[in-house]
């Protein structure tokens, strides 16, 4: 399912950006001309969204000749340089119709580049916080684009995140807007009415809620903006809880970066939900190059 809809998206994306068609490519390319061109990373990349663009191309009659596989790293550091050489790495092969790859070039490259950035914050992320607290995972959060939702989740796992809900029929979660409308018991009334097989969370602002929704026995508890000391304090109220039999996921978030990640990391917590690994992820410059037969 994951793959038909990228290919989706790829194919709506080359239709949206080619229009009536590419007038720079039927002007100037030969409609029988045949290239070889190499999709090439030029800074430390976590490689994804690659077998969709492959899939993509073998569709439309390009071949292509991974060099590097999904979710490979590419780090610089590795790999050493003449004085002029370009600092690049070949990635992916690709090899037909000279019109074809060079009108595909943009949609390939803008979906690559920003799954790859999206995979290679978390996959730095992930490695930061395990020399810290091995046992958290690092999850995103709903904060993504519009259509683009699947495929960016799907970035994070390549990094090794955790994706959260894909959609709000995943878990029940309730939030600040929903206990303003109605109140924390009111809430947990009514959602234990829903199928055994969802999880609740419930996300609290401060630990006067906190002793008020674990009386309710919550799967998932999510701390929301909370500094060290409330943290510390929230950690006890719940250890002291857990005496009697009842333990909650415990869930840290609201702006949480890259910065400051090793802060919230070193508490004994189970799961750290970052918005910024999808809407912050800088893309990553990959290009094409093109050599013709």
């Amino acid at each position: 399912m994951i793959t038909k809809h990228a290919i989706d998206i790829l194919e709506k994306s080359l239709t949206y950006d080619v229009g009536f068609g590419d007038l720079t490519v039927e002007t100037l390319i030969p409609k029988d001309l045949n290239c070889k061109a190499f999709v090439v990373a030029k800074e430390n990349t976590k490689i994804c969204g690659m077998d969709f663009v492959v899939e993509f191309l073998e569709k439309n009659g390009i071949s292509c000749k991974k060099l590097y596989d999904e979710g490979d790293y590419i780090d610089f550091k590795d790999v050493k340089y003449s004085e002029n050489s370009k600092k690049r790495i070949k990635i992916l092969e690709i090899s037909g119709n000279a019109q074809k790859i060079i009108t595909y070039e943009r949609t390939i490259l803008n979906f690559m580049m920003h799954l790859s950035a999206i995979a290679t914050k978390t996959y730095e992320i992930v490695s930061m916080v395990e020399k810290v607290n091995p046992n958290v995972r690092i999850a995103c959060t709903r904060k993504t684009l519009p259509l683009l939702s699947m495929v960016e989740k799907y970035a994070v796992k390549v990094g090794g995140g955790d994706t959260h809900r894909y959609r709000l029929d995943d878990m029940i979660m309730i939030k600040d807007n929903h206990i303003e409308a109605l109140g924390i018991a009111e809430c947990m009334k009514r959602v234990k009415k829903v199928s055994f097989s969802k999880k609740i969370e419930v996300e609290v602002d401060n630990n006067t809620q906190l002793r008020e929704v674990i009386n309710h026995n919550p799967d998932i508890i999510m701390l929301d903006n909370y500094n060290d000391s409330a943290i510390e304090e929230a950690l006890d109220i719940i250890n002291n809880y857990h005496l009697n039999g009842f333990k909650p996921i415990i869930e840290l978030s609201g702006g949480i970066t890259e910065k400051n990640v090793l802060n919230y990391a070193k508490h004994p917590i189970d799961v750290i939900s970052m918005g910024c690994l999808i809407h912050s992820a800088k893309a990553v410059d990959l290009g094409l190059d093109l050599e013709k037969i």
